[in-house]
């Protein structure tokens, strides 16, 4: 075989696109599709959907289908990235409130990162998210040296945040990113992602809580516990991925933790509207325009109640959002 030559990788590159992305559009096309048959609304109008901790195990809510309602179906993963190429995939749109009704989404903000921040024990970078400061062009800043980062810069910083949150390697970061390419126009190396990768795990300590988390998988024979006191084993035999799995669970449970106790706080709290859905770490409500202050007041402390992590209080913010429908949703200042 002769060696691989890079002349021409421009060229080529564009070959490969040329045919890859018509699938790739072609994929997604039917995967609308398919989500626009399985969400038809039922007899009264509306698509349902169940929701039940099974089969998740951080113990967020899995939302299916429902042998009680004959349009039910999972309602949690509908698209919102890939929704910026084409109207086409803008499902949330179709999800709108009964008339003369606004619909409401609270969602916690940044929360992840606020856990990790917590569970590393990285006070500095916890206490920017809790000042509400945009870390990831913060981030984007350091990673390409410029005072104003563009929006791509600023996305390619957030991905490899979060994948090395997780003890996400460079290749994989790469990979995650080119997944995007044919819908940004911009490919990475796997060089330039190690460069970037080295100066995030500078401004943060990463790499302790790694180190610290393997240590205590090796320790307990793979028995995690969050701060809430939630026990999981992991036994995957490789350690690397017993490692990643056990760095996940910590923040993505205990945010589990808090929206559970959010929903279950609802049960026997008087607020003006009602819960529609439940979406990972978002709640959607509908309710009067006259009554969003209000309900934004009375839920508000129950989504940023305190708990310790570390030895330290803390609480995740509550991002508040309203609109016509669900693909169009604005922020919505806190009541006073």
């Amino acid at each position: 075989m002769g060696k691989f030559s890079m002349k021409d990788v421009k060229e080529r590159r564009a070959i490969a696109r040329s045919i890859v992305e018509p699938l790739l559009k072609g994929k997604r096309d039917r995967t609308v599709a398919t989500i626009y048959e399985r969400v038809t609304p039922g007899a009264d109008g509306r698509s349902h959907t169940a929701c039940a901790p099974t089969a998740t195990t951080t113990f967020r809510l899995n939302s299916k289908e429902s042998n009680i309602f004959s349009a039910s179906t999972n309602w949690q993963n509908q698209p919102k990235k890939v929704a910026k190429l084409d109207p086409l995939y803008h499902v949330r749109d179709i999800v709108i409130p009964d008339e003369g009704m606004i619909l409401v989404a609270g969602d916690y903000k940044g929360a992840e990162a606020v856990m990790v921040a917590a569970y590393s024990e990285d006070w500095p970078f916890l206490d920017k998210l809790l000042a509400g400061k945009d870390i990831h062009t913060e981030h984007a800043r350091h990673f390409f040296d410029t005072e104003t980062p563009t929006p791509l810069q600023r996305d390619i910083a957030k991905t490899l945040t979060y994948l090395s949150f997780y003890y996400g390697s460079a290749f994989t970061a790469t990979e995650r990113m080119n997944k995007d390419a044919d819908t940004t126009g911009v490919y990475v190396t796997v060089e330039e992602v190690t460069r970037l990768r080295a100066i995030l795990l500078q401004l943060h300590t990463l790499e302790r809580w790694w180190a610290n988390t393997r240590l205590l998988l090796d320790k307990t024979n793979g028995v995690l516990r969050n701060c809430f006191g939630f026990r999981r084993v992991f036994r995957d035999p490789n350690p690397d991925y017993r490692l990643k799995d056990g760095l996940a669970f910590y923040p993505q449970s205990s945010i589990a933790w808090l929206i559970n106790a959010v929903i279950a706080d609802l049960e026997h709290r008087s607020f003006p509207g009602e819960v529609l859905l439940q979406i990972h770490d978002e709640l959607l409500f509908q309710t009067r325009p006259d009554d969003v202050p209000e309900l934004i007041y009375t839920l508000t402390p129950l989504y940023e109640r305190p708990f310790t992590v570390q030895g330290r209080e803390l609480y995740v913010p509550v991002e508040w959002k309203s609109g016509p429908d669900w693909g169009h949703l604005s922020p919505v200042a806190p009541a006073q």
